[in-house]
């Protein structure tokens, strides 16, 4: 007893199979991630050192070089690249697609931190970063108020920003526009060189008094308490205070001796304007494998809580939503696959003319693509461009094997046999023929998941899913067609035609007198074929040796160049200067005019009469226009016009084309 027979013989049983398929497939829908593309992870990590002051030279010699020694030893690495330039070097790390990304990029800090004591002590702290693909603003604000730049941008920082980024699935808020505070020491050249002090000196006198430090410990009631000397400014007067040195007679040098300390704002190099005011950007990065919509509205509800607690006159207003643009690709995408499969439907009752044929065989669409959904979810897919792809590729797919089944048992009916007879003869003389078609199109597509590289990992949600749903459509197949193939057939006599009455019954007749003359005709050429087969044998080679010179002939590139025709006075020769003649002398030639011909009726390639090394100049300016020896970009025509050409005919006229 097969699969087939036990269906057929425990409906309720395959009826609550089937339902269990459904709804655990729906659940897995509901849970399903709605993105544009696949999770693809890019094994690249950076290190960005910058280096105050230093040449792209100094940068390398001092800290690319330390870096890369440090690095290489690391496993599976593929290569290393690097960047210098001035007070910047940067370290890009490539590692291969079998590495474990997480154990890598902690390996990497773990070298650079055992190589920080030799690097320059002039750098600032190396940033390390994971290369996410993903790791792009899904959201841009913008912040408004009629207030000063910088206190928009305090609220924003010191409001908004934390509180988006509790928000389950954010990385981080970066904040654009705005005035920043900072504070400006301008020293005074003259007062500096009276007292011989260095811009450096001011600098390090600044650093060493603005630091807090340990002072070590004491004991009280048994309890070690630790001190720390307090010694970060609080304002710009204690930066105005701060002693530089103390002169021969006692005296104290101060900062405000020799600068001007005053409390100011960094200069800004990006500027925001919103309906032509200004403004402040705050954009909303997602943390990897992050779902892109979720994200988007967990920040919009935090967002609408948090407006009843900001400061009057203070409005936020959406510039850019990437879930928009996802959400309405992927209705898109749902509304073709269900068009599809009203479609696929419509075509088995144009062909089978039976409403039960064409009700259980239509059962295989929505069983399987929902059932989809379940496996989508287990193995961590996302509702993306790939996997809709997938599925709206296999809706012709799933239903062949049920309209085959379907076909058979049809078959043993119009032959007098009882329902679940002709259920359980149909299924299993078609059972290797449907197992053997499913198994090909697996065969197909499984390979398809496992491709290495990049578009491996893009591919993968694609193989396996259309994979999931045709071994899904082979099951309902093989389980709930049958099942209700006999409980829902309609008893025939032998030789008996289950035509439809009623409305239908005139459009039925003439389909099936269609269909009988098609048969027809299909007769008669299987039986010529099967009379003639040397015929046939010769015919099918011709037309694959046919097919393959000209598929041969299609992918190569027949490059045609023609002459480019200037006006007189812009045609140079060799390397000699141009000549009034030249272009009718060239013309005149027997070797250039039977090229022309050749080119015009297609049997030939035209090049230039002009030796390689010719160039078109512009006398008057001295400039070099182009090529004579070109290619074109399209037959029929000359060279296209540059820039330079345009400029070239400004004193000899404009370039004519052919």
């Amino acid at each position: 007893m097969n699969i087939s027979d036990i269906a057929i013989r425990r409906p309720v049983f395959t009826t609550m199979v089937t339902l269990g398929i459904v709804s655990l497939g729906w659940l897995g829908y509901q849970r399903l991630d709605t993105d544009l593309y696949p999770d693809v992870t890019l094994p690249l990590v950076s290190v960005s050192v910058p280096y105050p002051g230093a040449s792209p030279e100094d940068v390398e010699r001092e800290v690319i070089k330390p870096l890369e020694e440090a690095v290489v030893a690391i496993n599976h690495i593929d290569y290393v690249q690097s960047t210098s330039r001035d007070n910047l070097g940067t370290l890009f790390i490539v590692f291969k697609l079998a590495a474990d990304f997480d154990k890598a990029a902690s390996d990497v800090r773990d070298k650079v931190a055992a190589i920080r004591n030799e690097l320059p002590d002039d750098i600032e702290e190396p940033v390390i970063q994971k290369f996410d693909v993903a790791a792009a603003p899904v959201l841009v604000y913008t912040a408004q108020a009629a207030l000063p730049s910088h206190q928009v941008r305090d609220i924003v920082e010191d409001l908004i920003k934390p509180t988006l980024e509790q928000v389950p699935g954010v990385a981080r808020v970066d904040v654009i526009g705005g005035a920043e505070r900072e504070v400006h020491v301008e020293l005074d050249p003259v007062r500096m060189a009276s007292m011989h002090l260095t811009p450096a000196a001011v600098v390090k006198q600044l650093t060493a008094e603005n630091a807090t430090v340990p002072a070590g410990h004491y004991t009280r009631n048994g309890r070690e308490v630790a001190v720390r000397t307090l010694g970060q400014f609080e304002d710009v007067e204690d930066i105005r205070n701060t002693v530089l040195f103390a002169g021969p007679d006692g005296s104290l040098v101060r900062v405000r001796d020799v600068a001007d300390v005053h409390d100011g704002f960094k200069e800004q190099r990006t500027q925001v304007r919103a309906n032509a005011q200004e403004a402040v950007a705050f954009q909303v990065v997602k943390a990897s494998k992050s779902n892109t919509v979720r994200v988007a509205e967990g920040v919009k509800a935090k967002l609408e809580q948090l407006k009843s607690t900001l400061p009057k006159g203070v409005e936020t207003s959406l510039l850019i939503d990437q879930s928009i643009y996802i959400e309405a690709n992927a209705h898109e995408v749902e509304i073709a696959i269900l068009f599809g499969g009203a479609m696929a439907i419509l075509v088995i009752l144009f062909f089978m003319r039976d409403w039960r044929s064409t009700f259980i065989s239509a059962l295989a669409l929505p069983t399987a693509v929902i059932g989809t959904f379940l496996m989508m979810w287990w193995l961590g897919f996302s509702l993306n461009m790939v996997t809709l792809l997938a599925l709206s590729l296999a809706i012709g797919l799933l239903i062949d094997d049920a309209v085959v089944v379907r076909e058979n048992i049809f078959r043993h009916l119009e032959r007098g046999e009882d329902p679940l007879v002709a259920a359980s003869k149909g299924t299993q003389e078609i059972a290797l023929a449907v197992f053997a078609t499913t198994m090909t199109i697996v065969a197909v597509f499984v390979p398809v998941a496992f491709m290495s590289g990049m578009v491996g990992q893009f591919f993968k949600q694609f193989g396996l899913t259309i994979t999931c749903a045709v071994l899904l459509s082979m099951f309902v197949a093989f389980t709930l067609d049958p099942m209700l193939s006999a409980r829902l057939a309609k008893q025939l006599r032998p030789g008996e035609k289950n035509e439809p009455r009623g409305l239908f019954a005139p459009i039925s007749r003439g389909l099936g007198w269609l269909f009988d003359k098609q048969d027809a005709g299909y007769a008669k050429l299987l039986g010529f074929a099967v009379r003639h087969r040397l015929i046939v044998i010769i015919l099918a080679i011709a037309s694959l040796y046919g097919s393959r010179r000209r598929v041969h002939r299609a992918g190569r590139s027949r490059p045609v160049h023609r002459v480019a025709r200037v006006p007189v006075g812009h045609f140079a020769r060799g390397d000699g200067p141009a000549k009034s003649g030249d272009r009718e002398e060239a013309h005149r030639r027997p070797a250039v005019q039977a090229r022309v011909r050749d080119a015009r009726s297609g049997r030939g390639r035209l090049q230039s009469e002009v030796p390689h090394r010719s160039r078109i100049e512009n006398r008057a300016q001295g400039k070099r226009v182009g090529d004579a020896g070109s290619r074109a970009q399209d037959r029929g025509t000359s060279r296209r016009c540059t820039r330079d050409d345009r400029a070239a005919a400004a004193d000899g006229g404009r370039p004519r084309r052919r």
